[in-house]
């Protein structure tokens, strides 16, 4: 069964996001998938997917014009004060997710084109419960 836009958009924007190689690794938090897996413990540093898609657009006067698909890819990087880190570091991670999302990377998924309209940006939260969090913003847009 073919997939729809909004999955092809998510495919394409997590085939970019695995392409990206932290050192020392980092696990990914997807969503709706269970983190940790049954049976690990938490990392002292990960990264989890958000996926918000916005409301689709028509873009021309024509009912079956082409419909644009905006919204939010949010990669969240998550570091435990047992990592003993820092701010440096993982702000330093943070801004290699935003080298890896430039504005206007252009990613190819099953016919549909998706484009980073917007230079990725981060906005670090104030330390809770002894984790600190970096979310890192990635907008993108598709037409199908």
């Amino acid at each position: 069964m073919p997939l729809g836009v909004e999955a092809n958009i998510f495919r394409a924007l997590s085939d970019r996001l695995q392409t990206l190689v932290f050192t020392p690794a980092l696990s990914i938090a997807w969503p709706n998938i269970p983190f940790p897996a049954a049976g690990q413990q938490m990392p002292n540093s990960y990264i989890e997917v958000i996926y918000l898609p916005n409301r689709t657009n028509t873009r021309t006067l024509a009912n079956s014009g082409h419909q644009q698909h905006r919204g939010i890819f949010q990669v969240s990087l998550h570091m435990n004060k047992a990592a003993n880190t820092g701010m440096r570091v993982p702000l330093e991670k943070a801004d290699q997710i935003v080298a890896h999302f430039p504005l206007g990377l252009v990613l190819h998924e099953s016919g549909i084109k998706v484009k980073i309209y917007r230079k990725p940006y981060q906005i670090p939260q104030p330390p809770r419960d002894g984790w600190l969090t970096v979310p890192v913003t990635i907008e993108y847009e598709a037409y199908a």
